[in-house]
């Protein structure tokens, strides 16, 4: 059946084909086609607007919070490196400060020692000149049976030649200084071999001589203990006597406040200390009548107590200063490890930007922050 439909204007049935039909409805499908894909496109736009701002948004939070994150490492980074600046200051002062008490404790030695050297009376330096020679003339007999000894204990065991040397060492010492209190340190007991109490023909105390024998080979280690024994004993005087002794000490040397010397001549060391000592304490009783006060912080001083005080606080700074220089170690370490933390966490970042680009074809506004730079000012 044909479709018709009535004219406006002159009131007339027209009949309309199918194939005007068809068109007709093709023309009207193709609009709402073409409608609904301009909607569609319009939705999608939207939504990937939507998607990018809230990305963008997520994006700068974090590059903020990495930035403050960052700012706040500076100072904390800052901070640390001021408080190391004083810690080195601080060391430098102490440093300037213990040279200088050093030297002037070195320039009063001095101005003591000329002092007792004008004080001792020509008598006094003959009767010691005689005592050297008498002391000299035991020490070669006695160098005599200890080579002997030595001799024919050469298969023993290293313990019990120290032992051999030792008591030869405390028996050379009772005879040359008959005043003296000599005191061996037995075994198990925490120290070293000999204690040596100087003292003159009333008995009155003149200073402490520690004594070390060692038959092994030479090691530096033996110093640092030998000279804790030696503030434990409160002793004046430390003298460690080797059987080897190191090739470029011909007859003794001081090391680090120890006289280093070999069994030959350990007599006559012992008689240069032991007579110093007299005077040093000869020269102390001269002075008793001087003001009080003055006297007991001279003594101090000048006693070995001060200088044990005084050797135990520089090796306590010297650990400081080590410790110190150790934390400066952990803190670069640690510093560097937080930069490539960081240089990972930018890197993955700009992976993950790219993904993006990739994924939205290349939609996505350039962020400043990620560009490469150009070169060009």
């Amino acid at each position: 059946m044909a479709v018709t439909f009535k004219c406006p204007r002159c009131g007339e049935q027209i009949e309309i084909s199918e194939a005007l039909t068809h068109q007709v409805e093709e023309q009207v499908l193709e609009s709402l086609k073409l409608q609904h894909q301009k909607e569609l496109i319009e939705a999608s736009k939207k939504a990937e607007d939507e998607a990018f701002e809230k990305l963008r948004k997520d994006f700068d939070l974090q590059i903020r919070r990495l930035e403050k994150e960052k700012e706040e490492e500076v100072i904390r980074n800052n901070k640390l490196l001021k408080e190391l600046e004083q810690m080195n200051d601080q060391m430098r002062m102490l440093r300037r400060r213990d040279e200088e008490r050093e030297l002037e404790m070195k320039r009063k030695l001095v101005e003591n020692e000329e002092k007792i050297r004008k004080e001792a009376s020509n008598q006094e330096r003959e009767a010691v000149s005689l005592e050297i020679a008498e002391l000299k003339k035991k020490n070669d007999d006695m160098q005599r049976a200890l080579e002997e000894a030595k001799a024919k204990g050469t298969q023993k065991s290293q313990q019990l030649q120290g032992e051999v040397l030792e008591l030869d060492l405390e028996e050379k010492l009772k005879n040359a200084f008959v005043y003296d209190e000599i005191t061996p340190i037995g075994k198990g007991v925490q120290g070293a071999d000999i204690l040596q109490n100087v003292k003159n023909q009333n008995g009155k105390l003149a200073g402490v001589i520690l004594w070390e024998t060692k038959r092994a080979k030479w090691t530096k280690s033996w110093i640092p203990k030998l000279k804790e024994d030696g503030r434990k004993n409160d002793a004046t005087m430390i003298v460690l006597v080797c059987e080897n002794p190191p090739s470029e000490i011909d007859n003794f040397k001081v090391i680090e406040g120890v006289i280093v010397t070999s069994i030959t001549y350990c007599l006559s060391i012992a008689s240069v200390l032991r007579r110093n000592l007299m005077l040093i304490a000869q020269a102390k009783s001269a002075s008793v009548n001087k003001d009080e006060k003055l006297e007991l912080l001279y003594e101090y001083i000048q006693s070995d107590a001060f200088r044990h005080r005084f050797e135990a606080f520089a090796d306590g700074v010297k650990a400081m200063e080590e410790d110190l220089l150790t934390e400066r170690r952990s803190m670069e370490r640690i510093w560097k490890k937080r930069e490539t933390e960081l240089k990972r966490m930018q890197l993955n970042t700009s992976r993950m930007f790219g993904e993006l680009q990739g994924v939205m074809d290349n939609k996505l506004p350039d962020i400043k922050t990620l560009e490469l730079d150009s070169g060009e000012e």
